[in-house]
């Protein structure tokens, strides 16, 4: 059987159905949340079987957000 991480990362896996499923049982907005993951995790390059790569893509939002209120601001 697959180890639990590799099936964490984006596309479609049975882990990811079954938490897709639960999600959207519990919190329709979560389990959108976590379907944009699954469709456009690799895109953004967000894996969560790899925890590097979650402290990696909260660096690149927070800077993100700040260079558009910089950009924002200076108008």
């Amino acid at each position: 059987m697959n180890d639990l991480k590799q099936q964490l990362a984006p596309g479609w896996s049975t882990v990811n159905i079954i938490i897709i499923v639960v999600l959207f049982t519990l919190s329709w907005p979560l389990a959108l949340i976590y379907l944009a993951y699954v469709l456009w995790g690799q895109k953004v390059r967000l894996d969560l079987s790899k925890p590097e790569t979650v402290a990696t893509f909260g660096r690149r939002v927070v800077s993100a957000c700040k260079a558009g209120i910089d950009s924002f601001t200076k108008s």
